[in-house]
């Protein structure tokens, strides 16, 4: 498995977990990639943290429902 196709599943399980409470480590443990180079993959690819994305994710989320 290549970055590209573990950061889209890493981001596949995120978009199912949203509104659980989910940490970096469970994503990459889901994506099958150790924590540290998980989170530096993330921000190289996407452009910003995790962190961020999913807290961007949850308010775009919240956009919608008001």
């Amino acid at each position: 498995m290549n970055w590209s196709e573990s950061i889209s599943r890493a981001i596949e399980y995120i978009e199912n977990n949203l509104t659980n409470d989910i940490t970096t480590q469970d994503i990459a443990n889901y994506s099958y990639i150790s924590s540290f180079y998980f989170q530096k993959a993330f921000s190289i690819i996407c452009g910003y943290s995790v962190s961020e994305y999913i807290r961007n994710r949850r308010l775009s989320l919240v956009a919608i429902e008001l």
